[in-house]
């Protein structure tokens, strides 16, 4: 009598890689707040909270790449308890990834994307890139410069 299960040594647990196990709540909230997203250019923001080594991080790069065969780009940032520093390490992380992006889609993405933010922005322009350096990618060297 043959058996098709390997045998493994005892103590050994075998994981197949890129599995998820117990998070399919987890990851379908997350995809349900997602749907929609890019239609009639619509985007959102979302918050993910909760203790260190939950696995929020292994839930959002599983979603992540789920995405992308859906056309939908999505970027994030990791709040990290100890640099102290406020949420903008996590945003300019994940406006950096945003950036990035732009930049590697070619010229006419940056052009388009600077005409978007620059009238959106307008006048603040400086102050962004003053926050936010990873902007220069996109918008360039601003010539206003921040007031305080």
């Amino acid at each position: 009598m043959s058996s098709c299960y390997t045998q493994l040594p005892l103590g050994q647990l075998e994981l197949t890689e890129n599995k998820l196990y117990g998070r399919r709540s987890h990851i379908m909230k997350l995809m349900s707040v997602c749907q929609g997203i890019g239609i009639n250019d619509q985007s959102k923001i979302i918050l993910i909270s909760g203790y260190s080594g939950e696995g929020k991080s292994v839930v959002v790069k599983y979603v992540k790449q789920m995405l992308k065969a859906t056309g939908v780009y999505f970027i994030s940032g990791k709040f990290d308890q100890l640099q102290q520093a406020g949420p903008l390490p996590a945003i300019n992380a994940a406006l950096a990834e945003y950036c990035d992006h732009i930049v590697s889609k070619g010229s006419q993405n940056i052009l388009d994307t600077r005409k978007a933010i620059t009238k959106e922005i307008n006048n603040d322009i400086g102050v962004l890139t003053a926050v936010f350096p990873c902007l220069h990618k996109i918008i360039g060297e601003s010539a206003a410069n921040p007031v305080e």
